[in-house]
């Protein structure tokens, strides 16, 4: 994996580190800035307007339908301007520990190599300061070669109104949350901060200097009623161990996660923004804590309630951000979605039955970490098919590791509670279901308009997946499917225009440039329709035309991720290698971070706006990835889609995971496949660049690569 070097003021462009549950960005030059994060520093209590009595889906069809502005403006007020009209509920940061060296030091610079997690910060070429956050223990350590002061840096939102902006579209004056000023306090060694809230809930950093070393930690109430008594056993509990322990622990646990799996094009932006994603991934998702929100471990450094408050947005955003990590086999760091969201399964039961009125089980596109509704655009914030969006999860750990177990135990009781709560709010007509709303997220944005034919390809798309996933599941298991198939039979086909272009609905095309793909999820990523038949690629060709037509001007990072994906599924190779490089060059800033808008003005979009999301980076992985093998059509396709300037390099990736959980190793030298490992996980037969191979478990060298 790669270096980073960097040397900023500015915090989103700092060296991040993390370790799945707490995070850290190092910036500045004096003072030296280290914030200090964890995944689940959230201020939870709700907003009062999802308790009121309206807040349900039986009102937001009738008011969202009714066609009346004054009716309309009700509708934003009950389901919408909640989202960021009130600061709570949100992900909240603790702030930043600032260490400051003395006027000798002039020349502030650092690095960090990712295969092992740590930052070097130099004055000039001289080391003044190592910092990382080990595994397997919460504290972050600091060891500095000089002398340093020490001092903590409370966010100013936390207790007043700081100016400035603060998400999207908001008054930083607005969303101050009100909590009392807090209290620093020094103990020998020790020195802390004491945050207090509305509520039982407080937090605060606590750190720990001995000589050259610093140990820190971020701690709440959810450990300890006394958190700072916790947070001080705790770093004395490092301090113990030791600087070297903990470090050479550390080392060995990203050596091994680096050796997971690999790509490498020839093309070095692209290679290191690759790694640099798989880096971030590890950094902030782990078995056994929290998936990643929109932020991950890293809330934004600036004084400022967080964009779109730090959420998990299951609308594009965690779906994306856990859209590869299978292919990757990185299952161990992914696992962490799909069981957090079982863990709250009880809580989306709780919102179908409270919101939506039915059994089964529902998601809030925009939650909390508890799980509970935050409201916002309604469009796809209360949108029943996101749901099913998230579930999907769940069919492709099955696909890619082929555990049976997990079929029956997890991924078909959560499909079969999703499949009860939309079946019961399918209503028919002349013999076909719809829904009673339906759109494309996020197109027409927040309007009137937004609500479209009933049903949108989006939400028809998923729908079918829906069903047809628990056919397939119940065949399987040897249980009656009669039910799936005549709710699949009373549903519309995707409307595809007289041109074979995807449609929004049955009325209508998209009409302009737009930052979401939302109605071509029957293409990327349910994969209804594939690039096989004459009609089929018919239908790729005039909806790409339809992209290509509109431009590029109204999309953000992951529009280009997702476009070269459909052209890899087009086996367009030279143009998904087009967008790929885009994404890289124009939307990802030099520490790994995905920044949203054209920030360097290259003139890829109109928008120039930088909030850092982390989901893009792992819709262009999975670009990449489906460039280089694809595997949803029952067969392997080896380099389906590689542009034409690649084929004169050595083009290789090693333990791509594909479905049945084969591990695929593979070298494309000037354009002809040199080498080619499949590890099996059991016995079979499997086709791969249209030859059938019979492997026995464990590694086998189909092609030998000849070393002259």
């Amino acid at each position: 994996m790669s270096v980073i070097y960097a040397k900023t003021e500015k915090w989103d462009e700092g060296l991040p580190i993390g370790n799945g549950y707490r995070g850290s960005i190092v910036y500045g030059g004096q003072p030296l800035k280290i914030t200090v994060d964890r995944t689940d520093l959230w201020d939870l209590r709700p907003n009062e307007t999802t308790l009121e009595k309206g807040f349900n889906y039986d009102n937001l069809v009738k008011l969202s339908l009714s066609g009346d502005p004054i009716v309309w403006k009700e509708r934003e007020r009950l389901f919408e301007d909640i989202f960021m009209g009130k600061p709570y509920p949100s992900k909240i940061t603790a702030g930043r520990i600032e260490l400051c060296f003395g006027s000798c030091v002039k020349d502030v610079r650092y690095s960090l190599d990712t295969r092992e997690a740590k930052v070097n910060v130099y004055d000039d070429k001289r080391l003044i300061a190592e910092i990382f956050t080990p595994s397997g223990i919460n504290v972050g350590v600091v060891r500095t070669f000089g002398k340093c002061d020490l001092s903590l840096h409370v966010p100013a939102y936390l207790s007043g109104k700081p100016q400035g902006e603060s998400g999207i579209g908001n008054s930083a004056a607005d969303l101050s949350l009100g909590y009392p000023p807090a209290i620093e306090k020094r103990d020998g060694a020790f020195a802390w901060y004491e945050q207090k809230t509305h509520t039982d809930y407080a937090f605060g950093i606590v750190t720990y200097k001995t000589d050259n070393l610093i140990y820190y930690t971020l701690v709440t109430t959810d450990d300890d009623r006394d958190y700072v008594a916790f947070g001080k056993n705790l770093l004395e509990k490092a301090e113990k161990i030791g600087y070297n322990v903990l470090f050479a622990d550390h080392k060995r646990e990203w050596r091994k996660y680096c050796r997971l799996s690999s790509v490498k094009t020839g093309d070095k932006l692209i290679d290191e923004t690759y790694e640099r994603s798989w880096y971030l991934f590890n950094c902030c998702s782990r078995k056994g804590g929290y998936p990643m929100p929109l932020q991950g471990v890293w809330t934004a450094d600036n004084d400022c309630l967080p964009p779109w408050k730090g959420d998990y947005h299951h609308d594009t955003n965690t779906e994306l951000s856990y859209q590869s990590y299978l292919k990757a086999n990185r299952l161990e760091a992914g696992e962490a979605f799909i069981d957090y969201l079982w863990k709250l399964k009880p809580a989306y039961e709780k919102f179908a039955k409270g919101f939506f009125g039915v059994d089964g089980l529902l998601i809030p596109s925009c939650s909390t970490l508890d799980g509970k509704p935050m409201g916002g655009w309604a469009q796809y914030s209360l949108s029943p098919t996101m749901t099913i969006w998230a579930a999907q999860s769940f069919d492709e750990y099955y696909l890619y590791t082929g555990d049976e177990n997990f079929l029956k135990t997890r991924a078909y009781p959560f499909f079969k509670a999703v499949g009860r709560a939309i079946n019961s709010l399918l209503k028919e007509k002349n013999g076909k279901l719809y829904l009673p709303l339906s759109t494309s997220p996020e197109i027409f944005d927040d309007t009137p308009k937004a609500y479209l034919e009933a049903n949108s390809n989006f939400d028809l798309a998923l729908l079918i997946y829906l069903y047809k996933t628990l056919k397939g599941y119940a065949e399987t298991l040897g249980e009656c499917s009669a039910e799936y198939a005549e709710i699949l039979a009373k549903l519309d086909e995707i409307a595809i225009d007289g041109d074979g272009a995807v449609m929004l609905d049955k009325t209508k095309r998209i009409p302009e440039s737009h930052r979401h793909f939302s109605h071509l999820m029957c293409l990327y990523p349910l994969h209804l329709i594939n690039y096989d038949t004459d009609e089929h690629k018919r239908i790729y060709e005039s909806t790409l035309l339809d992209l290509e037509t509109l431009g590029t001007g109204l999309w953000v990072g992951f529009s280009f991720a997702m476009s070269a994906q459909i052209y890899a599924m087009a086996k367009r190779g030279n143009a998904a290698g087009e967008r790929v490089y885009q994404f890289c060059r124009g939307f990802v800033a030099e520490n790994g971070f995905h920044l949203n808008g054209d920030f360097k003005y290259y003139g890829y979009t109109q928008w120039h706006y930088r909030p850092f999301t982390l989901e893009s980076l792992f819709g262009f992985c999975d670009a990449l990835h489906e460039m280089l093998l694809q595997d949803h059509r029952g067969f392997i396709e080896l380099f389906p889609a590689v542009p034409d300037e690649w084929r004169s390099r050595t083009i290789e990736f090693k333990n791509l995971r594909s479905r049945g959980g084969i591990l695929i190793s593979a070298k494309l030298k000037n354009g002809r496949l040199t080498a080619l490992t499949a590890k099996s996980p059991s016995v079979r037969t499997v086709t791969i660049n249209g030859t059938d191979y019979k492997l026995k478990k464990g590694k086998n060298v189909l092609i030998q690569e000849v070393i002259c």
